[in-house]
């Protein structure tokens, strides 16, 4: 993808953060695809079924481990980001400014302003936090909704994580990463490669896709890179399964395995335009946003 496309992404693929299982290497060459809305972008695992966003259907699709299609429920605009807190499903609609919290079953149990353009939604602890990607900024919210605080990062935030301890941040166009305290206290902003997207935490390591450096990068807690590993072209969503590393290529159609070492250890095909992974039921699964489908591997 060229570089001046980026704008056309507005779907964030972190907000990926989901239970993290263990996946054999050799299961990733059995891949299948199943059908969801329009512009599949970010991935959730609520324990029992998978969710997904359809940012131009403006709905989300609830999936069971299986890959059938369980349910299909109305969000708001544009929704980008999608999260598990233990509970309850929050969902981040980029175009209406706000983040929506639903019951595994699909209802509606509130809507909450956050900031301009919302990207994605992490849950931490008790809070939940929100990129905001036109607001350059986060929103820190409490499980009821309201909000605690909203804190100033880069430009274009858009994937989120925790090591359980800290929020780290993507800034899209200030290829920096930025740390905050769970009281939103920006700790440290580390540079990393060109565009970066998605953000996973292994618990020691964080791992960062650089989207227009067609690679992942390795940071010690403080920020510090201790590695850069190639993979394919307009590398986006990042998650960390059982000690491998995943990466959906936008640009390759593909999705690239790595170790905790980030040697690879395979790529492999999947939709159009892959955005979104995430960890769930055993498996991996990947957001075709150019296929409207989900790969599970």
């Amino acid at each position: 993808m060229r570089k001046n496309d980026t704008t056309k992404i507005s779907i964030s693929a972190v907000c990926l953060l989901a239970a993290l299982l263990a996946l054999p290497a050799a299961a990733a060459a059995q891949a299948g695809s199943v059908a969801v809305g329009d512009g599949p972008g970010s991935v959730a695992f609520d324990g029992s079924n998978v969710w997904v966003t359809n940012q131009f259907s403006n709905s989300v699709s609830k999936l069971s481990s299986a890959g059938a299609v369980l349910g299909t429920y109305a969000v708001g605009k544009n929704p980008t980001g999608v999260a598990f807190d233990g509970t309850n499903v929050w969902v981040a609609n980029s175009a209406d400014d706000n983040v929506m919290k639903l019951t595994t079953g699909g209802a509606v149990l509130g809507t909450y302003a956050v900031g301009a353009g919302p990207e994605s939604v992490l849950p931490a602890g008790s809070n939940i936090w929100v990129a905001n990607g036109k607001g350059n900024s986060v929103t820190k919210l409490s499980s009821a909704g309201v909000v605690l605080g909203t804190y100033a990062v880069g430009r274009r935030p858009v994937g989120l994580a925790t090591d359980g301890a800290h929020i780290y941040v993507t800034n899209n166009k200030s290829n920096t990463v930025t740390k905050l305290s769970a009281e939103g206290v920006v700790l440290g902003t580390f540079p990393v490669g060109d565009g970066p997207y998605g953000i996973a935490s292994d618990g020691t390591f964080i791992w960062v896709s650089n989207f227009f450096s067609r690679n992942v990068m390795k940071l010690s807690s403080l920020g510090t890179v201790l590695g850069t590993y190639p993979v394919g072209d307009g590398a986006a969503g990042v998650a960390v399964a059982g000690g491998y590393v995943w990466v959906a290529n936008n640009g390759s159609d593909t999705v690239t395995q790595l170790s905790s070492t980030g040697a690879v250890l395979g790529t492999y095909p999947v939709g159009k335009d892959p955005l979104g992974v995430a960890s769930a039921g055993g498996s991996v699964w990947v957001a075709n946003s150019g296929s409207n489908s989900v790969s599970k591997h």
